[in-house]
């Protein structure tokens, strides 16, 4: 049985990194406000047993000319690496699994290419779940330096999956306080991530920071509830704070607004806005009793009436290309050659007539 427990998602200020180490230094900094946070965070009464760090809260925002291999090199990172062990520690010490995300991250399977991971932390020091970010906008690639699984697909499912789609782009982590997946940043924008993880027994999700205007506009809360509602999971939701440049200025990229929504789809805890330091979001939840509902035969509870045979159809003519990097990792003209990939794909899908052109326009 798994007893209620508090979950913390920070929002930390940002700093980023001019050389590779300092990204170390970030882990220290967050680690040290993660001890008033989860301070703070078990006044309700019930132990912090998960900590959410959001995406690009250790690196902060590299400044890369599009395809840059020599920057992305010297920036390239491994997970388990310095900055896991740094979080390990702390996750023993707070006796809590804490989440984060990396990117650049090299991989041993597919050498040249970078990926952005979020990976899960154990209360033992160890990192027991890793997941690469497999939707993003079109500059990720080509500003960050990261590559796609999609991109190699074949040979990415048949190493991380062993031929299980699910297993290579959905994994799940089991875990003695639930079952938790991670849908990194732009993935929260597509409703098929988050249904990816739910379908393979995620009842956590987190779903780490989304840039402006996506904050102010509404889009980033309207993103998160209609996950947590459409598949009755939580959704921990931490984004990113102020970003310190280096002469002290302040910016802010990201807007803040970190939430945490239940399966209903309502909010629970929200900062509401930005602030000029660190801040976090927490809040109690009962496992126990969201499997109840999860599995009670009720009318809310959809994924026993999905009639899948009938939603495979629409997905069963290919849009975006795979296996576009097999043969060689993004270099410079990345940007240029995406643009032209999604152009052909505008134009592929007025064809089917799945759009239609505006008046007077010609694609």
């Amino acid at each position: 049985m798994i007893e209620p427990y508090s979950i913390v998602g920070l929002s930390p200020r940002t700093f980023t990194i001019e050389k590779r180490e300092d990204a170390l230094e970030n882990v220290k900094r967050i680690c040290r406000f993660m001890d008033t946070a989860c301070m703070v965070g078990a006044w309700e009464g019930f132990p912090v047993r998960l900590v959410v760090i959001p995406e690009m809260a250790i690196q902060g925002l590299i400044a890369n000319t599009p395809g840059n291999r020599a920057v992305e090199k010297k920036f390239a990172t491994e997970i388990p690496g310095p900055e896991t062990e740094e979080l390990g520690r702390k996750a023993k010490e707070i006796n809590a699994y804490i989440a984060a995300e990396l990117y650049m991250v090299r991989d041993d399977d597919f050498p040249d290419h970078y990926y952005n991971v979020g990976f899960i932390v154990s209360p033992k020091g160890e990192v027991v779940y890793k997941r690469y970010k497999a939707t993003q906008d079109a500059y990720e690639g080509g500003m960050l330096g990261n590559s796609n699984p999609h991109d190699v697909w074949d040979e990415w499912v048949e190493k991380k999956g062993k031929g299980d789609v699910m297993e290579a782009i959905y994994p799940v982590a089991r875990l003695e306080i639930g079952n938790i997946g991670i849908c990194i940043c732009h993935e929260g924008v597509y409703p098929e991530m988050v249904r990816g993880l739910a379908m393979n027994g995620a009842e956590i999700i987190i779903r780490p920071t989304l840039i402006e205007p996506h904050v102010m506009n509404g889009m980033w809360e309207l993103q998160n509830r209609a996950h947590a509602m459409f598949n009755q999971v939580y959704v921990v939701a931490p984004n990113l704070g102020p970003q310190i440049q280096p002469d002290g200025s302040v910016i802010d990229l990201f807007g803040g607004q970190s939430m945490i929504v239940n399966h209903r789809g309502t909010i629970v805890a929200k900062q509401s806005g930005w602030t000029s330091g660190d801040s976090f979001v927490n809040t109690t939840i009962d496992m126990e009793s969201l499997r109840k509902l999860r599995t009670a035969n009720g009318l809310y509870n959809q994924f026993k009436d999905l009639r899948t045979e009938q939603y495979a159809a629409i997905y069963s003519r290919p849009i975006y290309p795979k296996n576009q990097y097999l043969k060689e990792a993004p270099q410079e003209g990345w940007l240029a050659r995406e643009s032209q990939t999604r152009g052909r794909a505008i134009e592929e899908l007025v064809k089917r007539g799945v759009l239609t052109l505006p008046d007077g326009n010609s694609h």
